[in-house]
């Protein structure tokens, strides 16, 4: 790594913005309150130059109890952490929440410096060296380095420094290929130059001129300049603390907890679920929708937890938790988190983010905690399948550019985790989209199941219509999807459509001897009202049928072509239609236009029936009205034809 960040841990007045002055030569306290205290209050920032040439950011927090969530906020983003004890007091109340916080936040990489070691006797180190090493069993520290220093009289100093070059030699630099991502730690204004961001970025790039994501609010700016460590650079890349100018956004819209990302990747979110871990040293158990204060990158928010899997948490144990905050924050999967508890703050466990965009769940849901489970304790490759398949169960059905989005995964990699799931049949390809195939199995059985019904309630009706079919799906489910589905079913001979209706394949609407009569009686009916048929009501009145199946008696009409649809109220007899076309073909073999009034005329009909079939004519594209009368189309280019 050509970068590296390296955070310090400890309790207050142990010596840590001490320690480094004497590696940087920079005091990182720029308050005066700071001064004027003599304690650290906000994060502090100050680079050197490691043996090895490489450049090396140290970030200094407080170490006071009052100003944890600041700790919090500057330890996102560590490469390496140095937890400071001071030889003269050893272990302190924040020196064990620090090494909390470092353990919940999955900090990988330490070493423990001892300071002060001027004050106190060679006997009194080796007692403070066993009380550390007492408090570190068990804990990521646990055997890690032990490095004494006196800061003020720079003794171990130099030595300090090889350790940490010697330590970090081998660290993985970090994915500067990825989406942009800066948890946003401190914003400013500086004058003449506008609003100033810094943090810490952790993954990605980004270069002077940029257009960029500020998230929240989810405003859009441009990088007007970069800085590295006060130093001017046209790109920076992940792995490195950085300063970002930005133009056209004030500073007022942006807080700590921000994060600075291309446009349209990331979204906040103020519902997540997430894994909990409750400390052992922590002081109460949790209930059910207990307020605690939440910590994730640089933000900080209230939250209340939703305890899905158990009715209470106690000191040391874990549950599966859907979080509902205060404020939106960005999240990610497999993102570590803190909570400490509400009144008085204490830190009392964390996390992971199982997914950043959850639905709302109810308690003690069987699949839902089966699902979570899944997510939390499968191995990162499997993890990112099973993500991948409770996505695509949350979405219905999905195709791989909206899978990508969702769970944040590379699109090759969505594709080869559906590949692979798609082998062991475990989802189905519909069109362009994807869904779990015992979901579709369950669909497809609802709909034949809905169809079957309809038939038998229905016998004469032709099929149900295709809007009033897809209300047994969920919502979720997209038109496109829905036509591929119904192409699926025809395809395997399960189901047909035909126009707007649709029914099982092999059904034919067959008319008991009863309902014959009466179909033939109502075909009647309109075969005698010719070009001036009957209200739909009144036929049905006059045949003697219940107008609670008009639906059925005229959908069959209409699919054995006896009648023909004008209107939602309007029909003619086929024969009457056929008439008053073969009326329309013959005005037009002698005339170039036609008016109502002629068409009326020529009918012997009245002007409410004439204007309704030239308006079907319109629309079926035979005729094409002008002004008040109409010209022919189809029939004027057969009259050619011939």
């Amino acid at each position: 790594m050509e970068q590296l960040i390296i955070g310090t841990a400890g309790h207050v007045d142990h010596g840590k913005t001490v320690l480094i002055k004497a590696l940087t030569g920079i005091d990182t306290d720029r308050l005066q309150e700071e001064k004027e205290r003599g304690i650290s209050i906000d994060l502090g920032f100050a680079p050197f130059r490691l043996p090895g040439g490489r450049l090396a950011g140290v970030i200094d927090v407080p170490g006071h109890e009052r100003f944890i969530h600041n700790m919090l906020a500057g330890a996102a983003g560590m490469d390496l952490v140095m937890l400071v004890v001071d030889a003269v007091e050893g272990v302190m109340p924040q020196t064990r929440e620090h090494l909390d916080i470092l353990e919940l936040l999955g900090t990988q990489k330490g070493l423990v410096v001892i300071t002060k070691i001027d004050l106190v006797e060679e006997e009194w180190r080796e007692l403070v060296r066993e009380q550390i090493a007492e408090e570190l069993q068990g804990t990521f520290l646990e055997g890690a380095p032990v490095h004494s220093v006196s800061a003020i009289q720079g003794q171990g100093i130099e030595e300090l420094k090889e350790l940490i070059d010697s330590m970090t030699a081998d660290l993985e630099p970090r994915n500067a290929s990825g989406p942009l991502r800066l948890p946003v730690d401190r914003s400013f204004v500086i004058a003449g130059f506008g609003t100033v961001v810094t943090g810490t970025l952790i993954q990605g790039s980004v270069r002077v001129g940029d257009t960029v994501s500020v998230v929240p609010p989810g405003a859009e700016a441009r990088v007007r300049n970069i800085q590295v460590h006060d130093a001017d650079v046209r790109e920076v890349k992940a792995g490195a603390r950085v300063a970002l100018n930005l133009s056209g956004l004030e500073k007022d819209r942006i807080i700590r907890g921000s994060v600075i990302s291309n446009p349209g990747y990331y979204r906040q979110t103020d519902l997540i679920d997430v894994s909990v871990q409750l400390l052992e040293r922590a002081p109460r158990r949790l209930k059910n929708l207990d307020p605690v204060h939440f910590f994730l990158g640089t933000a900080r928010t209230v939250g209340r937890l939703l305890l899905l899997d158990s009715e209470e948490l106690r000191p040391g144990d874990s549950a599966l938790v859907q979080c509902r905050l205060e404020r939106p924050v960005v999240a990610e999967r497999g993102d570590p988190f803190v909570i400490r508890s509400y009144s008085p703050m204490t830190t009392i466990g964390g996390g992971l983010v199982l997914d950043p965009y959850p639905h709302r769940h109810r308690r003690f849901r069987t699949e839902v905690i089966e699902r979570l489970n899944e997510l939390r304790q499968a191995p990162t490759e499997g993890g990112d399948s099973a993500f991948v398949r409770r996505k695509l169960e949350e979405l219905v059905a999905a195709d791989s550019d909206l899978l990508a989005g969702e769970t944040r995964l590379d699109r090759g990699k969505v594709n080869s985790i559906l590949g692979e799931l798609a082998s062991q049949g475990l989802v189905q390809k519909m069109g362009n989209a994807f869904i779990i195939t015992t979901v579709l199995k369950e669909y497809e059985a609802g709909l034949l199941a809905q169809l079957d019904k309809y038939h038998k309630k229905y016998p004469l009706s032709p099929g149900i219509s295709r809007a009033q079919l897809k209300g047994f799906l969920p919502s979720a489910f997209s038109q496109r999807d829905y036509d591929a589905l119904l192409g699926s079913l025809r395809e395997r001979k399960l189901a047909v459509s035909k126009g707007d209706l649709v029914s099982l394949y092999h059904f034919k609407p067959e008319p008991s001897s009863e309902d014959k009569k009466r179909l033939d009686s109502l075909a009647e009916i309109y075969r005698s009202g010719w070009f001036q048929p009957p209200a739909v009501k009144n036929a049905l009145e006059k045949a003697g049928a219940d107008p609670g199946r008009r639906d059925e008696l005229i959908n069959y009409l209409l699919a054995q072509e006896s009648l023909i649809k004008i209107t939602e109220e309007l029909y003619f007899h086929s024969d009457a239609y056929d008439e008053a076309l073969n009326l329309l073909r013959g005005h037009f073999a002698e005339n170039e236009t036609l008016t109502l009034a002629q068409f009326r005329d020529i009918t012997g009909s009245s002007r409410k029936f004439a204007q309704a079939l030239l308006e079907h004519f319109d629309q079926a594209r035979m005729t094409r009205r002008v002004e008040d009368h109409r010209v022919a189309l189809k029939l004027e280019r057969q009259r050619k034809g011939r």
